[in-house]
């Protein structure tokens, strides 16, 4: 699961819902920090309100915290969780449209690690870290200085285009988000509204031009295309494009659940697409 819901519940109603995800099944939850909830504080009280539920940041934003801070948070994290927790790291937006984005990320990781090797004991769990990526500089970084990618707004294409440039043994996490109608219209129209907090963005934007997409299809508000290569909808559509980004090199979907309004309708949504992949 990948939810945007976690960043505005209070604790008690996201140590609920967090709950509901791991009764259902899911093996891992992905919360995003856009709001204004702080990221590892977040995944403290998740961890601590699950038995098995893996954590994971998608992403903490590394302009919201020193390398060394990202080192302390995840380093306890994963202590009190027996290793649940997974740390993953991105520029986020004010970052990633500054020049020299792989750079900024290059030396934040490098530190990362130095400061983590200078700071485990005997019984420090092994770090899980993945890196936000979108183009291949970016994931063939991901690769080399940690567990893997994490990648967004990710069409199977784009995860076959990331397992090239990864290599094959990094981990592909890919966020696919889907919207549970059988109605085209209302889906596009679900799915626009999602993309356009985006298409402002270079770094989605180079990304869009790489999948093939033109100007057209962002400047002018999403195209019926772009949408319907980024959202899907329709039962027997989301089996196979979770199976689709499966084979193009993801290790593992995290789904997102678009045309909610409220925790409530999350949590029927969730129990839903429970049965169609799990």
């Amino acid at each position: 699961m990948w939810s945007f819901r976690f960043d505005d519940l209070t604790p008690s109603e996201a140590t609920i819902a967090a709950q509901e995800i791991e009764r259902l099944g899911y093996p891992s939850l992905w919360v995003p920090e856009v709001g204004p909830t702080e990221a590892l504080s977040l995944a403290s009280q998740l961890l601590e309100g699950t038995w098995s539920l893996t954590i994971a940041n998608g992403i903490a934003r590394m302009g919201d915290r020193s390398p060394g801070a990202a080192v302390a948070g995840h380093r306890y994290l994963q202590m009190k969780s027996g290793g649940r927790h997974v740390l993953g790291l991105g520029l986020g937006g004010a970052l990633s449209n500054k020049a020299e984005p792989l750079s900024i990320a290059t030396s934040y990781l490098k530190e990362f690690t130095n400061l983590w090797e200078e700071n485990k004991t005997d019984d420090t769990p092994s770090p899980l870290v993945c890196l936000a990526a979108y183009g291949p500089k970016m994931s063939a970084l991901a690769g080399s200085l940690t567990l893997g990618a994490h990648t967004y707004l990710a069409n199977p294409e784009h995860t076959k285009l990331t397992r090239s440039a990864i290599g094959p043994d990094p981990v592909i996490a890919a966020e696919m988000a889907v919207v549970l109608t059988q109605d085209s219209q209302v889906a596009i129209e679900i799915g626009r509204d999602h993309l356009r907090k985006y298409t402002g963005s270079k770094s989605n934007q180079r990304k869009f031009k790489m999948l093939g997409f033109e100007d057209k299809d962002f400047l002018d508000g999403p195209s019926d295309r772009l949408v319907s290569e980024l959202i899907t909808f329709g039962s027997d559509t989301i089996r196979d494009r979770l199976t689709a980004h499966r084979v193009n090199g993801a290790d593992h979907v995290c789904i997102q659940v678009l045309g909610t309004q409220t925790l409530q309708e999350d949590l029927e949504s969730w129990a839903v697409l429970s049965h169609l992949v799990l």
